[in-house]
């Protein structure tokens, strides 16, 4: 058994303590469990801040290939 300290700076103590949070994407427009906020750059003086959920978060990230 494991004990965590909410007060901490563990990384997974402060996933469990969150709240959950639904809200409309801002990438695929449906109301999902946001994962994040991500900014959107239109131009250099154009940036937007938009809630991501999970599904998008994970089908728009790319994994990194060592060589």
């Amino acid at each position: 058994m494991a004990w965590y300290n909410i007060n901490s700076s563990d990384g997974i103590a402060k996933e469990f303590d969150q709240k959950k949070r639904i809200e409309k994407c801002g990438f695929c427009g449906q109301e999902k469990l946001i994962k994040t906020d991500k900014k959107i750059y239109f131009s250099e003086f154009e940036i937007e801040d938009r809630p991501i959920c999970y599904g998008c978060y994970i089908q728009h990230s790319k994994k990194a290939v060592a060589r």
